[in-house]
């Protein structure tokens, strides 16, 4: 019986807040759930198709801006959308941000705890502001958001881009009709 082998853990880079450069980087550690194949069923149904895209990237993500900034995904939403809104109430930006206002207001803590954003109680009300670090990383993730985006479409023409953005914005636009149990299940032609 030959021998095992013992294969070391990869190295990860060091975690680094706010750094932007050409520095060299290790490159990433294979993810289990990333690189595992599609399921079958993802041939054959287009719900299939985008969760597995959807699990892939939010594994990808979550692990990119937790080893480079040290926040979670809600984190960066709602740090992206603070970007944008700059001061705001705590419901307004996780309406915002697309996420549960009790996850917002868990992850809110969080960010206030790191310096990133300030939080005012107003009667039952709390305003949100982003603070100079919290503007400068929201610039940051906003900027790498970017360059995500090009690699993650790489190979696609920008009339592709453009349309699959059309065509995810129709599907969002018909999930209502998913729980309406008149529909047809035949497609149009």
């Amino acid at each position: 019986m030959p021998a095992k082998k013992t294969i070391a853990a990869p190295t990860r880079p060091s975690r680094r807040r706010g750094t932007s450069g050409t520095a060299q980087r290790r490159p990433e550690p294979s993810d289990p759930v990333v690189d595992r194949p599609l399921p079958a069923l993802a041939t054959d149904f287009i719900g299939w198709l985008v969760t597995s895209l959807s699990v892939r990237l939010s594994r990808s993500a979550s692990s990119f801006y937790m080893e480079r900034w040290d926040i979670g995904t809600t984190e960066y939403r709602l740090l992206l959308a603070l970007g944008v809104e700059h001061e705001c109430s705590a419901a307004f930006v996780a309406a915002a941000a697309d996420v549960d206002k009790a996850a917002a207001s868990r992850s809110l803590q969080v960010l206030s705890q790191q310096g990133l954003v300030t939080l005012a109680r107003h009667g039952r009300e709390m305003t949100i502001t982003l603070t100079e670090a919290g503007r400068s990383l929201s610039q940051e993730l906003y900027s790498t958001s970017q360059q995500r985006e090009i690699r993650l479409t790489h190979g696609m023409s920008a009339a592709q881009v453009k349309r699959l953005r059309t065509d995810l914005h129709m599907l969002i636009e018909n999930l209502p009709r998913l729980s309406d149990e008149s529909f047809d299940a035949e497609r149009p032609d």
